[in-house]
């Protein structure tokens, strides 16, 4: 990082939301090359309530794509904000599982009803809309600084031929990245 910047934090908003999430829910993921599939289960049931959250990392670009983010939690009760709190994880497991240690960008395409209400209100991001599209569509980017946040819950999730496994902690992750 950038000796000149000063050392970001995590928000007051995650800090108060984030033991909540982590108390009732769970987050793992699997790996098909540079994407990351994560699902979120809850704790007292193990059962999945994700929909999809797929995320790219393209390392010729320096970007994190999310290519899907239907998290699902809204559908259960007491579940505010913990959305907020699910992406945020995911951000920062995706930083760390490739190794990126400097800033990135996060690119995704939304309608703009979703920016307006949910990504152009996280504050621990700063995203913007880049251009619109057809249909209510926009391309938005934030950029994006990892953090030292611990994501050691995030577990690997082996996909076998219809059989699926939860891997245990201490996945190493990928090759530092260059830049």
């Amino acid at each position: 990082m950038d000796a000149l910047r000063p050392t970001p934090l995590v928000s007051a908003f995650m800090t108060s939301h984030l033991p909540d999430f982590l108390s009732h829910y769970g987050l793992c993921f699997s790996i098909d090359e540079t994407q990351l599939e994560y699902f979120i289960y809850q704790k007292k049931t193990e059962l999945d309530i994700s929909c999809s959250l797929t995320v790219n990392f393209k390392n010729m670009e320096g970007q994190i794509e999310v290519m899907t983010f239907y998290p699902g939690l809204c559908r259960h009760p007491g579940t505010r904000y913990l959305s907020a709190v699910c992406f945020f994880m995911v951000m920062q497991h995706c930083a760390h599982f490739h190794n990126i240690e400097r800033d990135c960008l996060i690119h995704l395409n939304t309608r703009k009803a979703v920016f307006d209400c949910f990504y152009a209100s996280l504050k621990d991001f700063n995203f913007r809309i880049l251009s619109y599209g057809e249909e209510d569509q926009v391309d938005i980017e934030s950029q994006f600084v990892p953090l030292p946040v611990d994501t050691s819950m995030v577990i690997e999730r082996v996909i076998l031929k219809g059989v699926t496994r939860k891997k245990k902690r201490g996945h190493q992750g990928r090759q530092k990245q260059p830049w």
